[in-house]
């Protein structure tokens, strides 16, 4: 969570402004235009619009400022041309296109032009450019520019094709080659047309540099860039060498017109004020000093000390991560270096009325010597001058976040609140975020002292800091501690040291270690207290009336989604409606409640019309359509409904067998099995087949080296995941392993109980372990990022723990029972520290642990399971008085079962009332065990012991 709020979006008179203007111009032209409007786009459509499915188009960009007279010039020539074109609909989007955050690809492209061919492309871009060649805008880095300067710029790219289903699962606008073949219509941030593109439709000169710094580039004739340290749509940071000095510099760039405000202001501005508050900070020694702004081709860049080290933000999660204790930072560590932050923040108070307004574990770096020192300070003010609103969602105080987008500076009272957060996260790890009853507000301090609370109990740093904390986070500003105070209290603090056992220790039970499997449909016997057997129920029956009550029938998709997912099969397990209804037949089973079984009736039928609609044979069980299949077998054998069991069964019988990715999601391992698991219950042989001509295929993709077994996803596969090599459930050896698994328990093939026999050996010797937890790389190559590795369903101990213990429990092999022990202390531990998400977070990790107390017996690990239930529940957030758990955004709501509420509901409903795992095939009720049945040789372990 890095986000800010918008550094303060102008207050709009009239939100109509931009389409006004487009009216009254189409009014005076007439001739049967229309306007099209949706939530970001304008378009303007001349009569009898037959547009090119891709070409050559013109992009213009513009400033808030410059926006109403780069549209009303830009329409009266595209109007007389008969061409379309779209635009941002309001200033406020415009605003949004030019934003530092917005993608490099995408930015400053206000209005867009689609010319029938290439002569009316060069006529128009000639008469756009003399039109605003007096206007100011950014340039578009994906484009061509017409001229040095110009707001008109040009690219290749889709005009009116349409979506096509990627074999990821995902609609994408797609060019096509000359041969037929379809490419992605990519926005880079560089101009690169595809080579088979016809030549541009004029001659433009080569464009003259961005500024963008590159290695070897010399700044200012000073300062040689060496490295980027990011890339972003305001400009990047680079180190670079002084070559006055010799000594190393950070370089941050400012492109001209972005960030561009109604005030004529623009990201130059921003860094020109952030190097005079490094000045008035300089004889403080609390921030790097200004080496020099310099002035480039129109951009401007900041060259300042470098401060060697790492944000607190990554010292905290290293620290966490290094602990391995679940128990945060260790307390030691917390207690020497709070008070260098809170004394950090009262001495950057010695200038006289300076508030810094943004305060956050990014924007403060631990030197390694252990110092602390501020970095991007380009929100500091002073006291009441007049500012735009700036502020991090879980480090603004409350009358930042219902402040006026433009109004006097607040008091110096809101460091302290941010200092309080920082110190949070400082002991946790943990962005103290609780989003309240919508996704633009925070909860209120009893939340924040609640979330204090739980957590302490596991975090020692943390209940040595939760005084101070919660006397600098007062709702009221002047209830608040201030600074000074705060360092007081942690500097007669600073030499508490210990640590403390994590609470659930004193009550769990030692491990049987001969653990007795227990029935897979029943859960295990625990003494759970009733507080938070309430707190699961009453997340449940909010969670399913929000599902009922957002249910758009008549619309394309039936539950919204995120960005990305809103871009897949609407049909879908991850992101679309069939992941719900899974849910959602698990709740009519377990409830009387005629309601579900109703809603199971409408998202059936809906699903089922749809699908045809939307045609797919994708394999994939989470965005492919055998998951959809799953989905709707299951609901049709509730239903007691033939018709809808036979459109499953039929879906089943068309997805693609002859697909190259091996994997869960995307590919045969996923479509195995939904395979063996419908046609294990309808009893029809012709997908029993089926199912195993998938094994036959994923065991004949397995890769052995070093002895080893891997499902590498092919590097020639049209897919974004194409040379992936992962150990993961989701795309990798965990997933295939339990295919395999489950085949050979359904079939009685040796060959495939060996295949995956040897999936778990491969699995246990990169198992690496420490404290008696144990983690998984995410493949054999090391990331490139350094951070440290998953530990979820997707990639990690608790996806490769959940085939694990299911090895362990076919082949009784001590070391998968071991290790897949380890994996739930992993994600037990880490459960403070991550998100929501069935996919990659806490929803997965609940359902492993389940499972874990229904393979083993062992009643402790239904205890984790509540433990990662309750983190849901005190992380709650609330719409229409309904408690409900976030997406894996964490402060937004959607149904996606993926990433969202419905797979957190899957797992909650299943720790209440038992039942089986969700898209995990049970053994066939008449299988008999294996003869003979091997136990894998020791296997050396990697880590510490």
């Amino acid at each position: 969570m890095h986000s800010k709020t918008a550094a303060g979006r102008e207050p709009l008179a009239d939100l109509r402004l931009l389409t006004d203007l487009a009216e009254a111009a189409v009014a005076r032209h007439g001739g049967g235009w229309t306007l099209r409007k949706d939530d970001f786009w304008c378009r303007v459509v001349p009569p009898r619009h037959s547009p090119a499915d891709q070409g050559w188009k013109i992009h213009l960009s513009a400033t808030p400022l410059s926006a109403p007279l780069v549209l009303a010039r830009g329409a009266e020539i595209l109007l007389l041309a008969g061409c379309f074109f779209k635009f941002a609909r309001d200033l406020d989007r415009a605003t949004t296109l030019v934003d530092r955050n917005q993608p490099r690809g995408y930015g400053g492209k206000f209005l867009t032009a689609y010319p029938e061919n290439d002569e009316a492309c060069r006529a128009l871009a000639r008469r756009l450019h003399d039109a605003t060649s007096d206007l100011h805008g950014p340039r578009i880095l994906s484009d061509r520019p017409y001229a040095p300067g110009s707001l008109v710029h040009f690219r290749y790219g889709v005009f009116a094709a349409k979506p096509t289903l990627t074999p990821d699962g995902s609609f994408e606008f797609l060019l096509r080659a000359p041969d037929g073949t379809l490419v992605k219509d990519e926005r880079r941030a560089w101009f690169s047309p595809p080579s088979w593109a016809s030549s541009p439709p004029f001659d433009a000169p080569p464009p003259r540099p961005t500024g963008e710094a590159t290695t070897a580039v010399l700044i200012g004739g000073r300062f040689r860039v060496s490295k980027a340290i990011k890339h972003a749509n305001r400009g990047g940071v680079y180190r670079a060498l002084d070559q006055h000095t010799g000594a190393e510099v950070v370089l941050k760039h400012a492109r001209p017109h972005v960030d561009a405000r109604l005030d004529g202001t623009d990201a130059r501005d921003v860094l020109r004020h952030e190097a005079q508050i490094l000045d008035a900070l300089a004889p403080l020694g609390v921030a790097p000093r200004t080496v020099a702004l310099v002035e480039q081709q129109g951009s401007l860049f900041l060259a300042q000390e470098h401060v060697p080290g790492v944000t607190l933000r990554r010292w905290a999660t290293d620290h966490v991560h290094a602990a391995g204790t679940g128990t945060g930072v260790p307390l030691h560590e917390v207690a020497a270096l709070a008070p260098k932050v809170a004394t950090l923040l009262d001495r950057a108070h010695g200038v006289p009325g300076l508030v810094l307004r943004d305060v956050t574990p990014q924007n403060i770096m631990v030197t390694p010597d252990g110092e602390v020192v501020l970095v991007d300070l380009e929100g500091a003010v002073t006291e009441g001058e007049p500012a735009r609103r700036m502020y991090t969602p879980a480090y603004g105080a409350p009358e930042q976040s219902t402040a006026p987008l433009f109004a006097p500076a607040p008091a110096r009272s809101v460091d302290a609140y941010a200092l309080g957060m920082v110190l949070f996260f400082l002991a946790t790890g943990r962005d103290p975020l609780i989003v309240g009853p919508s996704p633009d507000t925070e909860a209120d301090q009893g939340r924040r002292t609640a979330l204090i609370e739980a957590m302490q109990e596991s975090q020692p740093g943390l209940r040595a800091l939760a005084p101070v904390i919660k006397g600098l986070t007062a709702d009221e500003p002047t209830d608040r501690w201030q600074i000074r105070q705060a360092v007081a209290h942690l500097e007669r603090s600073a030499s508490v040291t210990g640590s403390v056992a994590p609470p659930y220790e004193a009550r769990r039970a030692e491990p049987d270690a001969r653990a007795t499997p227990a029935d897979p449909g029943r859960t295990c016997g625990t003494q759970t207290t009733a507080a938070t057997g309430s707190h699961t129920e009453n997340l449940v029956v909010g969670g399913l009336q929000h599902l009922l009550n957002t249910m758009r029938p008549d619309e394309d998709r039936l539950w919204t989604s995120g960005q990305f997912g809103s871009t897949t099969d609407p049909c879908n397990v991850q992101h679309g409606a069939a992941g719900v209804l899974g849910v959602l037949v698990q709740a009519a089973r377990s409830a009387s409640d005629a309601t579900y079984r109703e809603s199971v009736q409408r998202v059936a039928e809906w699903t089922a019309r749809r699908s045809r609609e939307v045609p797919s044979s994708l394999p994939g069980l989470y965005f492919g359509r055998s998951g959809t299949a799953w989905a709707l077998y299951d609901a049709a054998r509730f239903l007691d409904d033939e018709e809808l069991a036979s459109r499953a069964v039929e879906m089943l019988e068309t997805v693609a067998l002859d697909w190259p990715n091996p994997d869960i999601c995307h590919g045969l391992s996923g479509a195995g099995m939904a395979l063996l698991h419908v046609g294990g219950e309808s009893g029809r042989p012709s997908l029993t087949d089926s199912a195993l001509t998938c094994a036959d295929r994923v065991l004949e993709g397995g890769r052995r080296e070093n002895g080893r077994i891997l499902w590498p996803i092919p590097s020639e596969f049209r897919s974004d995941l194409a040379g992936v090599v992962h150990y993961g459930f989701a795309h990798g050896v965990a997933g295939a392993g339990a295919f395999l698994l489950a085949a050979a328990q359904f079939s009685g093939r040796q060959a495939y109980l060996d295949a995956a026999v040897e999936a778990g050996r491969t699995l246990c010797a990169v198992a690496e372990t420490s404290r008696g937890a144990a983690r998984w790389p995410a493949g054999p190559s090391p990331r490139q990022d350094g951070r440290p590795d998953m530990q979820h369903w997707c990639s990690g101990a608790s996806g490769v723990g959940t085939f694990l213990a299911r090895l362990w429990r076919v082949t009784g092999d001590d070391r998968s029972l071991e290790l897949s022990r380890q994996a739930a202390e992993t994600v037990h531990r880490a459960r403070w520290n991550v998100g929501n998400a069935a996919c990659h977070g806490l929803a997965g990790d609940g359902d492993f642990l389940v499972d874990m107390a229904q393979l083993t017996g062992d009643a402790r690990y239904q205890h984790m399971a509540r433990d990662v239930a309750e983190v849901m529940y005190v992380l709650r957030t609330e719409r229409g008085g309904l408690g409900l758990v976030t997406d894996e955004s964490g402060h937004s709501v959607t149904a996606d079962y993926g990433t969202g509420l419905s797979g957190a509901l899957g797992f909650l409903m299943r720790l209440e009332h038992g039942g089986a795992r969700l898209w995990m095939p049970g053994p066939r009720r008449s299988a008999t065990p294996f003869p003979g049945m091997p136990r894998l040789a020791p296997t050396p372990r990697a880590g510490t012991p």
